[in-house]
């Protein structure tokens, strides 16, 4: 690794820290556990955090708290809608945060991205998976801490033989996923198992023809939601975001929503 790519790395993941969401569920007073990754959105005014599908077979959306960027404080989120997609094998979900509160809160506390901050993943290129693992949460009493993941890997060139069907070519990507790999300051370390990164955002980094002054914002484009993992088989799969911004067009205000998912 050059120092050029150090400081890329350093600056991609600093970006990531900004709009890269833990979500939490509260167990009970003051108890929380982390259950998932999500991004914000901003869709016309309206704020939208688009997570995994399954996060929501065992947990209801009002039992969900995202905390303020430094985790210090925890919120919920107040009414919502959830939408679906409308097979569990699209593992996306959106929840449309309604709470005025609480959307000003998630609104001070992290970056929202515009809904078009989007692109179709290539067949090859540098990917980033940028999410919470469970695994490095530390709790301080109710609260928990939680440590940022970027995982830079590339696309499998095929289909896993080990992988559970059905497989959709146009919705599934999967990844290159090792149990060790180098971090930026050069030293190798065992990369941690990935529960609390269902629904992470998955990046591809281009940098953009005649760009002039670099930033990581400009070289970041989100190219899927991080589904499921198999560390034995070597992957990681995720759904590709153009099913995303499929429900995304469903939710305008011109064509409406709620007939278009489920909620």
């Amino acid at each position: 690794m050059t120092e050029e790519d150090r400081h890329i790395m350093l600056a991609v993941e600093r970006f990531a820290a900004t709009v890269t969401v833990p979500i939490l569920f509260e167990t009970g007073p003051e108890l929380v556990d982390q259950i998932g990754t999500g991004t914000l959105f901003d869709l016309d005014g309206r704020l939208l955090l688009v997570t995994a599908r399954h996060l929501f077979d065992d947990h209801k959306p009002e039992d969900l708290v995202i905390p303020s960027s430094n985790t210090t404080q925890l919120y919920g989120i107040g009414p919502y809608e959830l939408y679906r997609a409308d097979t569990a094998a699209i593992d996306i979900a959106i929840v449309e945060l309604k709470h005025p509160p609480a959307i000003a809160r998630a609104r001070a506390s992290w970056s929202v991205l515009p809904s078009d901050h989007v692109a179709t993943a290539s067949p090859t290129g540098h990917f980033v998976m940028a999410g919470y693992p469970s695994v490095k949460s530390k709790r301080v009493g109710g609260l928990l801490g939680s440590t940022l993941l970027s995982l830079h890997t590339n696309r499998l060139d095929a289909v896993p033989p080990q992988v559970d069907r059905p497989v959709h070519p146009d919705l599934d990507l999967f990844f290159h996923y090792e149990t060790s790999g180098e971090t930026i300051d050069g030293v190798t370390r065992d990369v941690p198992t990935l529960p609390g990164c269902s629904g992470a955002a998955i990046w591809e980094y281009r940098e953009p023809d005649g760009m002039r002054f670099w930033t990581a914002a400009q070289c970041l484009t989100l190219v899927g939601v991080q589904s499921t993992y198999r560390p034995s088989a070597g992957y990681f799969r995720a759904k590709s975001w153009s099913y995303v911004r499929s429900m995304l067009v469903r939710l305008t205000p011109e064509i409406g929503g709620s007939d278009a998912a489920d909620s």
